[in-house]
């Protein structure tokens, strides 16, 4: 049996384009068996927000590490699927945090607590009653797939703004152009005490220059043209991800994908959801009134 892979998942800080290729004989039942996934559905029992027509296709990209969900970000995709934003949310913002299962809401938790309480699920309705956007699908990766992604991938090109030499996550790089490997790349996108003020919004500008630098890899080179290597990058991905129910199955990454075969790097943006100090704990933030509200209506 033959079956067509087009670019299966996005997954880059905004996006993450999964390539396509054939895949032989029992390849395709390896890949889907690999998959797991969480009904949201069944998962968020409360009103959630509508999925109206017309809207951006929103989709969350979870990074998780240790148990703990490190990184979180919401890619927007036009209707027309040309145009995509990206929008981190710092792990350390404090906002209220909805029922999630048998855990009572909490009137106001750090923002990564939702993945602890209630895993992709809790975060995704944790997100929903933040921003009042409806939430499609998610996409949860392991830390360790994605530096196997990285090496995969022979390493990334990018330019550091500032040399790096971090003992707490054991990167060390000067400024400058530079080619991450999968290691260095995973302690890229953790480093946050030895640049700037130490705060997770510097950890936040270098994830999303990382996820930049991976998407302008993915598109510039010709991953298709060896379908084992695609294979190879596939077994690795499938093996390292979480997804919802409705998105979850190599037919349905397909179809996703398709959306996305409009969409070029240059035509992502990055942002960070608006915070501000929030004065009862400085090493916290909120989020930042009313331009935090505007953020996501202007999608």
């Amino acid at each position: 049996m033959n079956v067509h892979l087009k670019r299966w998942l996005a997954v880059s800080g905004a996006a993450v384009v999964i390539t396509a290729g054939v895949v032989v004989g029992g390849s395709y039942w390896r890949l889907e068996s690999n998959l797991k996934t969480v009904d949201l559905a069944k998962e968020i029992t409360h009103a959630r927000p509508p999925a109206t027509p017309g809207r951006p296709l929103n989709i969350l990209l979870i990074g998780k590490d240790d148990g703990r969900s490190d990184t979180a970000m919401v890619v927007q995709l036009n209707a027309k699927g040309d145009q995509a934003r990206v929008v981190s949310i710092p792990r350390d913002t404090m906002v209220p945090r909805p029922q999630c299962g048998t855990n009572p809401p909490a009137a106001i938790a750090m923002f990564n607590s939702a993945f602890s309480t209630g895993g992709a699920a809790c975060t995704v309705a944790t997100v929903e009653q933040l921003s009042g956007i409806r939430i499609d699908h998610f996409v949860q990766i392991d830390f360790n797939g994605f530096r196997d992604v990285v090496d995969r991938l022979g390493g990334i090109d990018v330019t550091m703004p500032e040399a790096i030499d971090d003992e707490k996550s054991g990167l060390h790089v000067p400024a400058g152009p530079t080619k991450l490997n999968g290691t260095q790349a995973l302690a890229f996108v953790r480093t946050r005490y030895s640049i700037g003020d130490g705060s997770d919004l510097n950890r936040i500008k270098n994830q999303q220059l990382f996820m930049k630098a991976l998407s302008e890899k993915l598109a510039n080179e010709n991953w298709l043209a060896s379908p084992q290597k695609t294979l190879e990058l596939a077994d690795i991905l499938t093996k390292s991800i979480v997804t919802d129910t409705e998105i979850g199955s190599i037919a349905k990454l397909a179809d996703l994908a398709g959306k996305l075969t409009a969409l070029k790097p240059e035509s992502i943006t990055y942002v960070t959801l608006p915070t501000e100090s929030y004065l009862p704990d400085p090493n916290r933030v909120q989020p930042k009134q009313p331009e935090a509200d505007a953020l996501w209506t202007a999608a």
